[in-house]
């Protein structure tokens, strides 16, 4: 399985450098980083109704207009809403819904991420990407343009990024137990667990970080 989003294709400091921690559950979810997208588009207070619109007509659904209305709407109210709300990054009134002045999360910085939203499989992808640690992985991957042993790969992140990758041999564990097999999972590396060789799909989502 591979994805058909490409985004990014170095490793120079990336979208979520800036972004406070908290904030990466945010945008592991298309629809909250469509409605993020919308929300900077139009820069406007835009009520609920004009929301749901927006994103029905962002979506390649079957489903009938008016169920899925009612499934966007209800998904909104319950879920994304208070979500991004209580992150600080919209404001939410009786009269409609808008960007804070100063997001932690700038729409502007939304653009790769959005490719990724036209995966079919587009949640899973986000919720496993979107990872400061993954991000910079599929970046080194891109930048060598070849396949790379386990202990290369740790080498090379442990040269470029702090914590747990600090040191060689932890980032080796944490890249063959956790980060390789997850993200081979969804398709865009592919990690021999004899060989400990990685290779970047060609087609598939690389993430600058």
């Amino acid at each position: 399985m591979t994805s058909d989003a490409h985004i990014g294709d170095d490793i120079t400091p990336g979208p979520l450098v800036n972004v406070p921690a908290e904030c990466y559950e945010i945008l592991r979810h298309p629809r909250r980083l469509r409605v993020l997208e919308i929300l900077g588009s139009r820069q406007t207070r835009l009520s609920l109704s004009d929301l749901t619109t927006a994103l029905i007509d962002r979506m390649n659904s079957e489903i009938p207009t008016g169920q899925a209305r009612h499934d966007v709407r209800i998904s909104l109210v319950h879920n994304h809403l208070p979500r991004l709300e209580d992150a600080g990054i919209i404001d939410r009134t009786d009269t409609g819904i808008v960007l804070v002045d100063e997001p932690p999360v700038r729409p502007t910085d939304l653009s790769i991420f959005l490719e990724a939203c036209e995966d079919e499989n587009a949640e899973k992808l986000l919720e496993t990407l979107v990872d400061p640690v993954r991000m910079r992985i599929l970046s080194v991957l891109e930048a060598n343009d070849r396949p790379l042993s386990l202990e290369q790969l740790a080498t090379q992140l442990s040269a470029c990024t702090g914590g747990p990758f600090c040191d060689g041999d932890r980032a080796a564990i944490a890249l063959h137990h956790s980060h390789l097999p997850a993200m081979a999972d969804v398709g865009v590396i592919s990690y021999d667990h004899d060989s400990k060789l990685i290779t970047r799909y060609d087609d598939s989502v690389s993430i600058v970080q």
